[in-house]
């Protein structure tokens, strides 16, 4: 980099950085100015407790470049507006706006409870009015053609709108008004909307037009779409290769059909009557057809078991010549029920959706499965496999850069090339915790010298269950407050937990014990989080499920993440089976990588959801034996490898103890 440039980012990191940086901060933020400069694709993994959100902020408000700034949770929406504001209180007025849903930002706060989208949607939709002549949204749309009723509607321009509620007249702003906020978070958009009688909502959508840095949920990725010569975050990316397949991936189901034809007979119409046999032949074909649960299928299978049921190719293509009369059954159904159904709610236009999709997508990229889960609602699935795909809509709109961070995106390389990039930069931090605070202990052998392996042909074998249950019991005692003991599934987690209680293992523990299930609700990690604060106590649960994603356990609550196996993806769903083959395909290698990235993303991830900032210390326990093998910690993230300790397998099982209490005696 030239010498007035690095000049530059300094003085730029000096100007926007609120706090004093660590060195590996200073990385980040010159590797993200160097994206911005010369344009790119960056994937930078920093370390849990990093502070990358601060870091990338720092590096890019001070540019000509507005920034969209995409994460999962509104818990990580909200992080990003507080590090705005701190960069506001060093005399910077760096104007920002949250992309709330009507869930969020609605003034009615009986709608903002109902945490139902399309209800809000329909809701906010059917009190608006012109301001004019007081005619409805509906009544305006039956005459502007370009007004469409969907979730994300497009209103009538050049007319002053209201909402009709309960609060009063709340305007639907068609110009920013002068004293809008200028940090407009959810919380300071719903108390200016309560104060000048504006709606958040639409006050949100319009800010989002010209502020500096928007921030919005992965949902938003495809829905704001101007970013031609602007910055693009992709926070906590390593979800993003799901989320990108998953966008372009269609479900139908038969409870879908049913629905679908229970509105064709409440419209009733002539008109309507082709498409009523459509749905009629197609809830023949989910009745009868002759596919296999979890089935794997062809475009060309799956057309040809409808054709036997009477879904010939012409009808779907006469089914998807009608779409104005799928616009007609909304009007219909709206004009009968008195109230506004968005499009997107109607399940004739979910199936129209479905089978447009399913004909026009490249069946190279994508896969079709037969799912039986609901014996009563046989769905037929249409996935892509492809993250290329989506990823692909996003540079369509040439933005000048995009970085995807996170605190796990190793291995690095292989989400580069699964995404079809060529030399993006390819960065992962040092973390900002201390050494002394990070320990991982890599144990191939129980208590009872058993070896420890989640291998699916030892998945039954007592002795090794039983000397998990003991080992883990004996760790859990020299581990101070919070241990979360994470297992690779619901169903292996069931199984060994059900032979410790029988044979008295749980019981040797003697602290209070909290389980995931499959329903678990976040009240569960609360609950035990408040015991772990104050005392000893153990949680739990499994990799990929809401605990291991989701949640944060930090100081107390997090003392120890202990790991039962190696939580690879199970081989006998067809989805993984299809994914493995279809990278195998494209190159040889490709397919095995993916599936062992898959693994150890979500080791790593689960490990990292003990240090949660940089004051915080705590041990991290990888209980099976194939966790000794070098190839197998080079997929740990670097921060993580790097304080990685082999047990030996002779080692005395005390060995281990007194490793575990000196650690938290320094």
């Amino acid at each position: 980099m030239k010498e007035d440039s690095a000049k530059s980012i300094s003085e730029q990191m000096r100007t926007y950085f609120p706090y004093t940086p660590y060195p590996q901060q200073e990385m980040y933020m010159r590797d993200v100015a160097s994206l911005v400069e010369k344009g790119g694709i960056g994937f930078l993994e920093a370390p849990t407790g990093f502070g990358k959100t601060i870091a990338i902020l720092a590096a890019t408000v001070g540019t000509p470049y507005r920034v969209f700034y995409y994460s999962r949770t509104h818990a990580q929406m909200r992080q990003v507006a507080y590090e705005l504001e701190k960069i506001n209180e060093l005399g910077h007025n760096i104007t920002g706006v949250v992309r709330g849903s009507r869930v969020q930002l609605c003034l009615d706060e009986d709608l903002r409870r109902s945490n139902d989208y399309f209800y809000a949607s329909e809701t906010c939709l059917s009190r608006i009015r012109s301001l004019e002549d007081d005619r409805s949204l509906v009544e305006i749309a039956s005459s502007r053609p370009e007004v469409n009723l969907t979730s994300n509607e497009k209103l009538p321009s050049g007319m002053d709108l209201y909402c009709k509620s309960e609060m009063g007249e709340i305007e639907i702003p068609s110009i920013i008004p002068k004293d809008a906020p200028t940090l407009a978070s959810v919380e300071s958009l719903l108390h200016y909307g309560l104060e000048h009688k504006v709606c958040p909502y639409y006050l949100a959508r319009l800010l989002a037009q010209i502020y500096k840095v928007v921030i919005g949920a992965y949902n938003y990725l495809f829905i704001d779409s101007n970013y031609q010569n602007q910055i693009v975050v992709l926070d906590e990316a390593h979800n993003m290769e799901d989320f990108l397949k998953d966008t372009v991936s269609f479900t139908l189901s038969h409870l879908t059909v049913e629905q679908a034809l229970d509105e064709i007979k409440e419209v009733s119409r002539p008109w309507a009557s082709d498409v009523e046999m459509f749905l009629a032949f197609l809830l023949r074909f989910f009745n009868h057809a002759d596919f296999k649960d979890e089935e794997l299928l062809t475009r060309e299978l799956i057309l040809n078991e409808m054709n036997e049921h009477g879904l010939t190719r012409e009808r779907i293509k006469n089914f998807l010549d009608s779409w104005p009369i799928i616009l007609n059954i909304q009007r219909e159904l709206i004009a009968l029920r008195g109230r506004i159904i968005i499009l997107d709610r109607l399940r004739t236009y979910w199936v129209y959706h479905f089978f447009e999709n399913f004909l026009q997508s490249s069946e190279q990229f994508y896969v079709g499965v037969w799912n039986l889960r609901y014996k009563k609602n046989p769905q037929l699935e249409w996935l892509c496999l492809e993250p290329k795909i989506a990823f692909d809509q996003i540079l369509s709109e040439n933005p000048r850069t995009v970085i995807l961070t996170s605190g796990t995106l190793s291995p690095l390389k292989g989400t580069a090339q699964r995404l079809g990039l060529e030399n993006p930069l390819l960065q992962s931090y040092p973390t900002i915790i201390p050494e002394e605070n990070i320990l991982i202990l890599s144990i191939g052998r129980g208590l009872n010298k058993k070896a420890l392996t989640t291998k699916y042909e030892l998945r039954e074998d007592k002795e090794t269950i039983i000397d998990y249950g003991k080992t883990i019991t004996a760790l859990i005692n020299v581990i101070p407050n919070g241990t979360i003991v994470f297992f690779p599934s619901y169903e292996l987690m069931e199984s060994m937990l059900e032979l410790w209680e029988k044979s008295g293992i749980l019981d040797e523990l003697k602290i209070p014990a909290f389980f995931e299930t499959r329903g678990s609700k976040p009240v569960l990690a609360d609950m035990y989080c408040k015991e772990a604060s104050k005392n000893k106590a153990v949680l739990f649960a499994v990799v990929r499920g809401k605990l291991s994603e989701g949640l944060n356990f930090p100081d107390e609550t997090g003392r120890a993440a202990i790991l039962v196996g190696i939580p690879y993806p199970n081989t006998q769903d067809p989805r993984i089976k299809a994914q493995r083959e279809y990278y195998e395909k494209k190159q040889k290698g490709m397919g095995t990588a993916w599936y062992l990235d898959q693994a150890f993303n979500a080791v790593n991830q689960s490990l990292g959801r003990v240090w949660r900032h940089k004051n915080d210390y705590a041990i991290g326990i990888l209980l099976d034996s194939r966790y000794t093998y070098r190839t197998n910690q080079s997929r740990l993230a670097s921060w993580l490898a790097q304080r990685t300790i082999s047990i030996s397998s002779h080692s005395p099982f005390i060995t281990i103890e007194k490793m575990i209490q000196e650690f938290f005696q320094e």
